[in-house]
């Protein structure tokens, strides 16, 4: 039955493919009074653009909280539904926007090229970790726009570098004052590898997955302990919209 399933999804992908080929449709979105552009070419980007992650009202709130001037890390960017708009409310600032998946991140930086000027913005092929190493990306799918990303011991997915955010700081890239957090269970990893760093980090916006972050032997409510005691207050956003189960948003702030 799986295998069925798995053969209707793709037929569906390569449908919408070919209609958007033969019928283009509009990528714009508009979070409040930032307006970005997205290219449309699959089904699950049309799914981005149209319906934002089931997120609009999480966004919104992000956006409304930047003053401008800020470094955002945008950990598990995907195509960049954060992290354009992010990089059009910026004045100063930039949005570091972090997506290993190839497909994924070639959209993205195409993407935020379309929607800001190089200063405003940087993308990283690195997947966010507690551990400098190297990993394997493996995903249900993959087509620009999909998601569902997770690192594996499996040989059979993409080789990827697994660097701690204090690392990647080391490295040359910019600290962050703010953070958004999405990689499909792997949420406590990503935090532990910030380190030293979350005392400069004020709010970080983070979905968590009850199921996934099995995957790396933790849960949510691991999760949400270690924000509070790395003295944050933590506000729940609710369920996403477009109706992903076991998933929820997250608000830390201090």
């Amino acid at each position: 039955m799986t295998k069925r399933y798995d053969s209707l999804g793709e037929l569906h992908r390569v449908y919408w493919r070919w209609r958007l080929a033969l019928f283009p449709e509009d990528g714009t979105v508009t979070v409040g009074e930032t307006t970005a552009r997205f290219t449309v070419s699959t089904r699950s980007e049309r799914r981005r653009a149209k319906r934002l992650g089931g997120e609009r009202r999480v966004i919104e709130m992000f956006l409304d909280e930047l003053s401008g001037s800020e470094v955002v890390w945008d950990v598990g960017a995907c195509v960049g539904t954060y992290a354009c708009l992010i990089a059009r409310r910026l004045s100063s600032g930039c949005v570091v926007a972090f997506e290993p998946d190839p497909t994924n991140r070639s959209r993205l930086s195409e993407n935020l090229s379309a929607n800001a000027p190089t200063e405003r913005w940087r993308t990283s092929a690195v997947a966010l970790s507690d551990t400098d190493d190297e990993s394997v990306l493996q995903s249900e799918f993959v087509e620009a726009g999909g998601g569902h990303h997770y690192l594996s011991d499996h040989r059979d997915g993409l080789p990827i570098e697994v660097r701690r955010g204090d690392s990647v700081v080391a490295s040359g890239y910019p600290a962050p004052d703010m953070l958004k957090i999405d990689v499909q269970g792997a949420e406590l990893q990503v935090l532990r590898g910030l380190g030293g760093l979350l005392d400069g980090v004020d709010t970080i916006y983070v979905e968590l997955h009850t199921e996934k972050s099995k995957r790396y032997g933790t849960t949510t409510d691991e999760i949400e302990a270690f924000l509070r005691e790395e003295g944050y207050s933590l506000t729940h956003l609710g369920d996403p919209t477009n109706g992903r189960p076991g998933a929820y948003l997250v608000r830390a702030h201090r």
